[in-house]
């Protein structure tokens, strides 16, 4: 059997069911159809009371048109062709309404996964046009060099003391852009001659010429302090740790905060 020809079987059989109720005829079926319609009748009538939204808009309307149908065929006399057609009507009724709850369904979930895939696309190209420089400096980390018992804060590039009551702002910073060390002010941070180039943790200073590598330099991976030899950029026992922004010392057991 052939898909369209099961589906020509299910869609006739509602008429099928009301044929055989209005061929045979008998006083059982009848009762038990008109026992039906009965209780359609009151459950349409208490569902029409109520203010529910499920009972209004799913339950009652599907009701009340039955009723209808229900009404149209009170004048028939024959009660087998009477409740038969009854019958068919409300077997095909029920399974359109069913379809288009479905219908509707589908369509309010279709729509709420377009709506969410076009939120997550949407967030995902405001995140994409942000500028290469906003980019770097959400990913990026602040390079600096500080004495025993200071960090810098990884966030602002303030140099921070360690005290009894924890780490506390002093008025020195790493400009978190510049790189250059700077000392707060009446009227802000104020660019001093030394700066830390973010990229390579070159330490420099200002000259006429501009800002000159000098022989130190704290390495952007690791931290570590290195110096410029003959032989290259050569590590010291000392580092800048890259999480805390502390300065420590590289001893039997690992790197130790000064």
């Amino acid at each position: 059997m052939t898909q369209e020809s099961q589906n020509i079987l299910l869609f006739s059989i509602p008429l099928i069911i009301g044929g055989i109720i209005a061929a045979i005829n008998t006083d059982v079926v009848n009762n038990v159809t008109e026992k039906i319609e009965s209780w359609t009748r009151k459950k349409q009538l208490r569902f029409s009371q109520k203010r529910g939204r499920f009972s209004r808009y799913i339950v009652h309307p599907i009701l009340w048109v039955m009723i209808q149908f229900f009404n149209w065929t009170d004048g028939l006399s024959h009660r087998g062709i009477k409740n038969g057609l009854r019958v068919t009507i409300a077997l095909y009724l029920i399974l359109s309404w069913l379809f288009l709850i479905y219908a509707a369904l589908t369509f309010v979930l279709a729509l709420a996964f377009a709506l969410i895939f076009i939120y997550i696309v949407f967030n995902m190209i405001i995140g994409s046009d942000k500028s290469p420089r906003e980019a770097y400096k959400q990913g990026k980390r602040v390079v600096g060099s500080v004495g025993a018992g200071k960090r810098v804060n990884q966030e602002t590039g303030i140099i921070q003391k360690e005290t009894l009551f924890g780490f506390v702002d002093t008025d020195q910073r790493i400009d978190p852009d510049t790189g250059k060390l700077q000392t707060k002010g009446l009227f802000g941070w104020v660019d001093s001659d030394v700066k830390i180039d973010q990229e390579t943790g070159n330490i420099q200073k200002d000259s006429l010429f501009g800002y000159q590598d000098s022989d130190t330099r704290i390495d952007p991976e690791t931290g570590i302090i290195q110096k410029n030899t003959l032989l290259g950029w050569q590590d010291t026992d000392e580092r800048i740790n890259p999480k805390t922004g502390k300065r420590q010392r590289n001893t039997l057991l690992g790197w130790v905060d000064e």
